[in-house]
């Protein structure tokens, strides 16, 4: 029996290659649902719903090979990021902000139905999955590997034969530290970031892209905020009609602002589209750094900035063949975007199949 710690895109993505060939596995989930980074904003009432992504929006399937071959596998479409016209500058709060030409990103593309759409594609080919499971500590002995588990706060111990951990880096480390041979890989996964954890996302519905309307693509840049970048986030054909953006406030701000930091928001939105512009009909926003299943206080405090390459070390076999770490971070190339995490999967399922 294979143990899957985290339901999120890489743990869902092993599971499902370890179903096809036909080895038991169960997943351990500590949330109500599976998804991981990737949850949507549902939207309803309007001419249209559809998803709209609350963690990682974008591939770029030319440049990201894994990605368009998965999408290809669950038989999943992409459409073009929209990008049309001009973008707003936002250089002054006491200012409009300036439309002018910005450079955008060459094969940017968008997932219908939203990344989610990739997860639920994957949880309609899976057993049931172990909600409300908390992780707090794996024990590796000679038989077997013991997880001690939290379940509606009682404990209980599930016994596997390998194990995969698929939750963020530095959630892993309690989970391992007390097993010596494993502080090498213990002291790398420590000092590695947990991509979008100490960010927000921020989602604004409307009736329609009235920025469309006026000849303007719906990017904003920043230099004053609270929202540092904004970008179209609408669906295929415009519906549902939707922006987003990522909050510039640090996290201990945003965690003190209240609805200070809506009202921010919406000033902000008055701003760069002008005072005659539709105010949204709805604001969703993501703080993942309120998500005690993604973000620990180093991650918190530390930069934002986009993980690295992790050490090879880290993506060995580890406890004779029986532990395999397998978050989007620990891929060897795009680690913490969508490509890392389902790279990684594949490269994790295959060495626990070859291991049987």
């Amino acid at each position: 029996m294979v143990t899957i710690i985290g339901a999120g895109l890489s743990g869902l993505a092993t599971a499902f290659r370890l179903q096809q060939a036909k080895l038991p596995f169960t997943i351990l989930e500590a949330s109500e649902v599976a998804g991981g980074r990737v949850q949507a904003a549902l939207v309803s009432g309007q001419a249209h719903s559809g998803h709209q992504d609350l963690g990682p929006s974008w591939v770029w399937p030319y440049a990201q090979p894994v990605v368009e071959e998965w999408l290809e596998e669950l038989q999943i479409n992409t459409f073009d990021q929209y990008d049309r016209g001009d973008a707003l500058v936002d250089r002054s709060p006491d200012t409009n902000a300036v439309a002018q030409f910005l450079p955008g990103q060459n094969g940017i593309a968008r997932i219908e139905g939203g990344v989610h759409a990739v997860v639920s594609a994957l949880l309609k080919q899976l057993p049931d999955i172990s909600y409300r499971h908390e992780v707090i500590s794996c024990s590796f002995n000679k038989s077997n590997i013991e997880v001690d588990v939290v379940v509606n706060g009682a404990s209980k111990i599930v016994s596997s034969d390998k194990l995969v951990i698929a939750i963020p880096p530095r959630l892993t480390v309690p989970l391992i530290s007390s097993t010596p041979e494993l502080r090498t890989v213990s002291d790398i996964l420590s000092q590695t970031p947990t991509w979008m954890a100490p960010h927000a996302k921020v989602v604004m519905f409307y009736d329609h892209a009235f920025w469309r309307e006026r000849g303007l693509s719906g990017r904003v840049a920043s230099q004053v905020g609270p929202l540092v970048e904004i970008h179209d986030h609408c669906g295929p054909q415009g519906s549902p009609a939707a922006l987003f953006g990522f909050s510039g406030v640090p996290a201990a701000q945003r965690a003190t602002a209240g609805s200070g930091f809506i009202d921010a928001v919406q000033q902000q939105l008055r701003r760069c589209f002008g005072d005659d512009a539709p105010p949204p009909t709805q604001i969703i926003i993501k703080d993942w750094a309120l998500e005690k299943f993604v973000s620990t206080e180093a991650d918190i405090t530390g930069s934002g900035a986009h993980p690295s390459v992790i050490d090879e070390a880290v993506r060995g076999q580890h406890s004779n063949n029986r532990l395999w770490f397998a978050a989007s971070e620990t891929s060897p190339f795009s680690p913490g975007l969508i490509e890392g995490a389902l790279a990684r999967a594949d490269q994790v399922a295959a060495q626990i199949i070859a291991s049987f």
